[in-house]
Formats: C-alpha cells, structure tokens, sequence
C-alpha cells in the first residue's frame, strides 16, 4: 500500500535540503539578522511552517540564509511557526551579547494549528543561536503557553531564558513571562499579574515586556531585575505609558536609559509606526511616531537599533512583507526598504548584532587596529 506524502509537508522538506547545500557560517558583528517565515511555495495558513534565519547587511545584503530545524536529533527538536501568526518570531539577543533566542514549536512542517495545542503534545520551543550559527533547540517546554502563542524569549547569558505569550482561555498559569534555563522541559511564570505577553527583552539589567492586554498597552518592567522564581513580580507599566486605548506595542529597543522606541502596528491614527519616547522628571513621553504622517503610516512589529556617529538613533523594522531602516533625525525621517519578503514568505523578527566598543583606552596596540580593521570591513560592505 502507498503511503501518501501531505504536498506542504513535500514542499518544505524540499525547501529544506536546498536551504542545507551550504553551512552556516559564523555572523558578522554589525550584520542584521531577520525571522523569515515560510518556503516560498505553500501558502502561509496557521500551520507549523519553516522558517530561516536571514543574516543582512546594514545596507540590505543578503550575506547567508540558516534554516531552523524542522526534525527532532537527539535532544533537539524541530522550531517552527505558525506561518499566519503575526505575533510570532521575535529575535532578541541575549544581554552578553554572545546569542540570539526565539520561541516556537517542536512541531514538524504540515502540523495543524501548534499554537492552539496543549504543551505537552506540542512542545514550546526555545531557539538559542550562537555567533558562529550554532542552533540549540533542547529547551522544550512541556508547561508554557497552553492552547496559545509563545512569541519571544530572552537570555541574560545562554543559559538562563525568559519567555513571554499568550494561553488559551482558563489556561493563563501557563501564560505570561516564564524563566527556564538552556535544556530544560519546565519553566516557571515570574509574573503575578497579566497573561497576554507580546515581546520580552532585557536592558541593563532589568527584564521588560510589551503587551496590549487590558492595562497593559505599551512596555512594562517586569519586577526587579532578572525574576527567576514563581509568582514574584509584578507587571508594571513603565511611568508615562498609556493604560488605556488603542495602542498596539510589538518590539522595542531603548537607546539609552531615557529613550524608547517602540514598534507598534496600529493604524496611523492609533500611533501606528515606531514611536519615540522619552524619560523626564520620572514620567516618560511620546515625543513622536515615525512612518506616520497623521493620514497613512508604516506598521512595525520588529525593531532593532544602534547609534549612528552624530548621536541619531538608527532604527531597523520589519513588517510582514519588508526589511526597513529609518534614522532618527525627527518626525519627518523617511524611511528605506532594505529587503522585500518573497510572495509566500513573511518577515517576522529582526536583531542587530552589537559591535562591542571597548574604551580606547583599554586596547591594546594589536586590539586598536583590529577594531580599525574591522570597521574598514564593515564600511565597504555597507557602501
């Protein structure tokens, strides 16, 4: 009797040994780094679906694709996404610098709807890539975001790991912000307080989290510090943020420790776009959203950045369907599309990955000209 092949599930594993012709090499500091959903053939429907990691330029070339696994080998599960989810697939990279996380399913490609599965059927998966494009998917959660969506998670370190998602209705203890460490099948939620959780990220030393649930409609912090144990922190939006309204909060990335930018894919008149904000007198302010004049905008669910040498925030976004970069130099700044999603394919998170600045000071002779070397490198890579 023959056995037949689901023609998603063919086209994928097709997708797949083409994507495996060539190994990943290590990233390039100062490279962007973009969640691709999606083989480019089948539909995106809610369905576990491949994905890739795409490794750019800040100028927008495409130096390598690295495809997440999509078979269980040994303790490594499959990390795939439901390739509708629009609140999947955020990248962030871990607080030393050293590794990039993201959540999804130990589901293979063809697998209906992972997202509305218990845990324990279908395992929440964490993602831990290295510098050098190494992928570790054995922390597989048999405990976290039951019936709903793991969206993102953070590492201090590459070991320990803070997720944040949804779950289904009666199923919130399963919810929220959660902590595990690298290899583990259980974790623990730290929050005490709400369960809807869009993006969790870490900046000096504090954990924080996006959301648009009930209060929670812009980005809070998350206790003290890095929470660890069950129950202990309570969600608090920062001071300034909105507890009301229509705000629509995705990614987000502090350029210092008084200025917030904010992806939100709300429509122009909901604020729409990348919002700015500012600390002052202990209350934080929207001083403006870029990509939105008022009438239209750009909606922007990822978001990564770094400071250019006049002091500009240089931000980088994803939509669905693009890759795009705008710099900070006021509400009017325009904006640059890097790279456009194929058709059958989205764009989900993206990473920028942080050149070290070590004090010149510090360096050494041989260190000086590296760093000077390096920046050559980078600076005709971009042109």
């Amino acid at each position: 009797m023959k056995r037949l092949i689901c023609p998603a599930l063919a086209a994928s594993f097709f997708f797949f040994l083409l994507s495996q012709s060539t190994h990943a090499a290590a990233f390039t500091p100062g490279d962007l780094v973009v969640v691709r959903v999606g083989d480019g053939i089948a539909a995106l429907t809610g369905n576990a679906t491949l994905a890739n990691l795409l490794e750019y330029t800040p100028g927008g070339s495409l130096i390598q694709t690295i495809p997440l696994p999509i078979a269980a080998v040994g303790a490594n599960q499959p990390l795939t996404l439901s390739g509708s989810a629009t609140s999947e697939g955020f990248l962030t990279l871990s607080a030393n610098g050293q590794y990039l996380t993201m959540g999804g399913y130990a589901a293979v490609p063809g697998t209906l709807t992972p997202q509305t599965s218990t845990p324990s059927a279908v395992n929440r998966v964490v993602g831990r890539i290295d510098m050098s494009g190494n992928i570790d998917t054995t922390t597989s959660l048999t405990d976290a975001n039951s019936g709903s969506n793991m969206r993102s998670a953070v590492s201090s370190d590459g070991v320990n790991i803070w997720t944040s998602g949804n779950a289904g209705s009666g199923l919130g203890a399963s919810a929220g912000v959660r902590y595990t460490t690298l290899g583990s099948t259980t974790s623990v939620r730290v929050d005490s307080t709400s369960s809807n959780m869009r993006v969790v990220n870490i900046f000096s030393g504090q954990l924080y989290v996006s959301s648009f649930t009930g209060t929670f409609v812009g980005v809070s912090s998350v206790g003290t510090g890095l929470p660890t144990t069950a129950s202990s922190s309570a969600i608090t939006p920062l001071p300034g943020m909105p507890t009301t309204g229509t705000h629509s909060a995705y990614d987000f990335w502090f350029k210092d420790s008084s200025t917030l930018y904010v992806a939100d894919d709300g429509s122009a008149a909901n604020l729409g776009g990348i919002q700015k904000w500012t600390l002052g007198g202990g209350t934080w302010t929207l001083q403006y959203t870029l990509l939105n004049n008022g009438t239209a905008t750009t909606a922007v669910r990822g978001l990564a950045g770094t400071v250019d040498g006049s002091g500009n925030a240089v931000l980088y976004g994803t939509t669905g369907s693009s890759l795009l970069t705008v710099t900070d130099t006021g509400a009017s700044a325009s904006l640059t599309i890097l790279a456009t999603a194929p058709v059958n394919t989205a764009f989900r998170g993206v990473e920028l990955l942080v050149v070290p600045e070590p004090g010149m000071a510090g360096l050494t002779l041989a260190g000086l000209l590296a760093l000077l070397a390096f920046r050559r490198i980078r600076s005709s890579r971009e042109s």
